[in-house]
């Protein structure tokens, strides 16, 4: 019997409360998320509508009161705090908004860090992946020598470095010019065609309109929307703020 490989994440049902003031604030409602193999999915809404909250669940960072994320096959909020912390290293790629670099290291070792494997070996594949992104003589540059586009393919070298299955960009082209912004999608469009799931939260419709799916987020819940396009044919996004 042939059976189907899962999807690299999927979430099911996850929702979260908050305690606010002496109430209850529903943060994030039942919501479903499935991030195909070799799909972009762009996930959009107004700020405050929950999409921090359900990118931090599904990337394994802040568990849900209910629901289940499958991670590759695995209810990763099943297992102890040891193997979903080799499944977030391992099995999920983190690009931010602001970079997150460390400014003492060069290029090089801050895309090396979370590799694992020997010291060497990390050294090899930070080389390999920033000639991938277009930055190979920008190897031993610290992150206050480059610009920020720069930074942000750094960024997303190092998400690479443990060759994931899924790739979660928060925000991602928010600190960018147009032209970075593009280096950097076409850039994900390479690594989604690899096979990778890629997840973009985003504010900006020229990246929701790149992308394979884009899901808003409303009231706590992510629901499909037709994806947009350049020249605005299709329904324009909503509660971009």
């Amino acid at each position: 019997m042939d059976h189907k490989a899962p999807p690299p994440l999927e979430a099911r049902a996850v929702c979260k409360s908050f305690a606010l003031r002496g109430r209850t604030v529903d943060a994030l409602r039942p919501t479903d998320l499935c991030l195909p193999a070799g799909k972009i999915t762009a996930l959009v809404g107004r700020s405050g509508s929950g999409k921090t909250t359900l990118l931090q669940i599904v990337g394994l960072l802040m568990p849900p009161d209910n629901g289940t994320v499958m991670v590759e096959g695995k209810d990763a909020w099943a297992l102890g705090d040891n193997e979903r912390a080799d499944i977030r290293r391992t099995s999920l790629g983190f690009v931010f908004q602001a970079f997150n670099l460390l400014p003492q290291h060069t290029a090089g070792r801050n895309v090396a860090l979370p590799y694992r494997g020997t010291a060497r070996a990390g050294a090899q594949k930070a080389a390999q992946l920033l000639g991938r992104v277009g930055l190979a003589e920008r190897v031993g540059h610290r992150p206050g020598q480059l610009s920020a586009g720069e930074q942000q393919r750094v960024a997303l070298a190092r998400a690479l470095v443990n060759d994931p299955g899924t790739v979660l960009a928060d925000e991602p082209t928010g600190n960018l010019d147009a032209d970075s912004e593009q280096q950097l999608l076409a850039l994900f469009r390479e690594i989604a065609d690899e096979g990778r799931a890629v997840l973009l939260v985003t504010h900006s419709d020229t990246v929701a309109a790149y992308a394979d799916q884009v899901l808003q987020m409303s009231r706590g819940t992510a629901l499909p929307v037709p994806p947009i396009t350049e020249a605005g044919t299709a329904t324009r996004l909503e509660g971009q703020a």
